[in-house]
């Protein structure tokens, strides 16, 4: 039996020493953030070669091909973001919506 993890999404992605950390997070059932949503936890920590990220990227992005084949998900332009409850674009001064980028 193979083990299965879940995790309700990214927290950060790091880079360093030839390795490529990506932290996952579960929201929380009892601690919420300053907004009153439940707050998200580190949960688990995978820490690949940049080879295997390579490899894991183009797997990714195929991934992401057929939900957009499939009119599941759409591709927005560079620096590009979803308009606010007022229809205000919310794009970030620095035109990338990841402080990583």
């Amino acid at each position: 039996m193979s083990e299965e993890v879940f995790a309700d999404g990214i927290l950060g992605v790091g880079f360093g020493k030839g390795a490529v950390r990506i932290d996952f997070f579960a929201l929380s059932a009892d601690a919420a953030d300053a907004k009153g949503q439940p707050a998200k936890e580190r949960r688990q920590r995978i820490v690949m070669t940049t080879e295997g990220f390579i490899e894991a990227y183009a797997m990714l992005s195929g991934v992401m091909e057929k939900l957009q084949a499939q009119g599941l998900v759409r591709r927005q332009g560079p620096g590009a973001a979803a308009p606010d409850k007022d229809g205000k674009d919310q794009t970030p001064a620095s035109g990338s919506p990841s402080p990583n980028f």
